[in-house]
């Protein structure tokens, strides 16, 4: 291996010329805000960021695209070499500097520790620091579009400056800012036109520690087997639905994979998915992954009625149900069964711990039988009855309004004033849909109920936006009379019909009561076949 080292303000030039480019069995940008921070006060302070690894190779493999990237036209004749570990780093850099909404990083020009005067000076943007003359635009000065003069100027407008203490201060800092696009970056530089040793050391590179996941290590064993399988297939696959409101990340999609080419989906090593299997029986296990997905997506909005993955409460759960679409379709009856089986499991929270052990017990069982029947008698212990103390939750969303959505779609609940249905597809000016508190929050407020209490799933309801808005401080008694609710639509949301209980003084009686009715209508609704 080769050393060298390059300013940052150069590999970000790389990277948009293309002659610095993401090799297939790159992950994606998976960096949360608080690394992108961290990131930028180790630049900073100049504190080590570690090496680069780049492949450095005259063959052409298949390409992924850096995160908000635009794609490239033809391929350029210099191409450097392709990016192995540094991903991360250099596209939350780029990012930053390019002024992503999501990335809207500030700096402290104020020393908030005089002993550790460099140090949490970095924060993200909220409407409060947008004001504050003392906090300036991280891109603004990388990119050279705000200089020290300018920075002052707005200090003695705004802040009634301190020239005499603190303008070399402020100097020094926007200096050792924009510096960071001059801060050299170590690369070690592999040279070999084989890419099945530049695979093998990404995935040795990436073994240790926790920089990767081990569904990533797989992905890029699969992209050393089958070449474009992780490109044009998995990644490709991942937004094919994205209209539909179903988008599916890289990682769960190579585990729908793994269990259903491996009957399984704990792995040892990340090369046991492909070990022992030619590129044509993994390129027929991903067809049948597709072909389950589609089913599932089919399954998820024809029969659970849900018109987005936001309503999924455990992607985990969905995995046995792919794994059985992948071999065969579903009868109406099944899939109603199949629909009380992901409900409540979810409520149930089946997949909520020792996950992968979890699944691997059903599939052990499912793939000598894969019916639903079976599906649920593995499952037995996790399909008792819905219970009132389910809905002891504060959460607007998770498994208890999962089920809640099911219910009044597929009864055909409608919104109390409009008429029109709560399924989600009705669009135009306020008419999304809301939570809707049956007891508003102000009314309760002003009673002395807590906000424990006032925020309780056995106090929400879903209407359209508009009509939300109609409805203030006024007690349940009193709007329903006013705008003339219908009975029904009530009765759909599972309101105690009883109006005593619709008065402030009885709020805790309608709580107990409204979890009764849901855990009924829930019960009710999952034993319809």
């Amino acid at each position: 291996m080769g050393k060298s080292e390059k300013s940052i303000a150069t590999l970000l030039d790389q990277m948009e010329s293309g002659e610095l480019v993401l090799p297939e069995i790159q992950r994606e940008f998976v960096w949360k805000r608080k690394n992108v921070q961290f990131l930028f006060d180790s630049l900073y302070r100049g504190l080590p960021i570690g090496y680069l690894l780049i492949w450095k190779a005259r063959t052409i493999v298949t390409e992924r695209q850096f995160k908000g990237r635009r794609k490239r036209g033809e391929k350029v004749n210099n191409l450097y070499g392709y990016l192995l570990d540094g991903q991360q780093r250099l596209t939350a850099i780029r990012l930053v500097r390019d002024r992503d909404e999501n990335y809207p990083l500030l700096f402290n020009l104020r020393e908030e520790d005089e002993e550790r005067p460099d140090e949490n000076r970095f924060c993200f943007e909220t409407a409060r620091l947008r004001r504050n003359p003392w906090y300036i635009s991280v891109a603004d000065i990388i990119t050279g579009q705000v200089n020290y003069k300018q920075v002052l100027d707005r200090l003695r407008d705004e802040a009634g400056f301190d020239v005499i203490n603190d303008e070399n201060k402020v100097i020094i800092a926007v200096s050792k800012l924009r510096s960071i696009m001059d801060y050299k970056v170590g690369i070690e530089e592999f040279e070999d036109d084989d890419y099945r040793k530049a695979t093998e050391l990404f995935i040795r590179f990436n073994s240790t520690g926790v920089k990767l996941k081990k569904a990533d290590l797989v992905a890029a064993e699969l992209a050393l087997h089958v070449p474009d399988l992780v490109s044009k297939g998995i990644n490709r696959f991942c937004t094919s639905h994205s209209h539909f409101n179903f988008n599916f990340s890289s990682t769960f999609l190579t585990q729908c994979l793994t269990v259903i080419h491996t009957d399984k989906i704990k792995l040892e090593k990340p090369k046991d998915l492909v070990d022992g299997s030619t590129k044509k029986e993994i390129s027929s296990s991903w067809k049948r992954t597709e072909k389950g997905i589609n089913r599932a997506i089919e399954f998820l909005t024809g029969t659970v009625m849900w018109d987005s993955l936001h309503w999924l409460p455990s992607f985990n759960s969905l995995i046995p149900l792919i794994f059985l679409l992948s071999k065969k379709g579903l009868s109406t009856t099944e899939r109603r069964l199949a629909r009380k089986w992901l409900l409540t499991v979810n409520m149930n929270k089946a997949f909520h711990s020792a996950t992968h052990s979890e699944i691997d017990r059903i599939l052990k069982y499912l793939k000598g039988d894969p019916t639903v029947t079976k599906l649920l008698t593995l499952s037995k212990k996790n399909l008792g009855k819905i219970q009132p103390v389910h809905f002891d939750t504060r959460r607007k969303s998770g498994a208890a309004m999962s089920l809640y959505i099911s219910m009044l779609r597929n009864c055909n609940a409608k919104d109390w004033e409009s008429r029109t249905s709560l399924d989600g597809k009705v669009i135009g000016h306020n008419a999304e849909l809301q939570v809707h508190h049956f007891f508003p929050r102000n009314l309760l407020q002003v009673n002395g109920v807590g906000s424990d209490r006032i925020n309780t799933f056995a106090n929400y309801t879903i209407i359209n936006k508009d009509t939300n808005i109609k409805i203030s401080n006024e007690e349940p008694l009193s709007y329903v009379k006013r705008l003339n609710i219908r009975k029904k639509d009530l009765t759909d949301q599972c309101i105690p019909m009883e109006k005593s209980l619709w008065s402030v003084d009885r709020y805790e009686d309608f709580l107990a009561e409204r979890k009764k009715l849901l855990a009924s209508n829930a019960n009710s609704f999952l034993k319809k076949l």
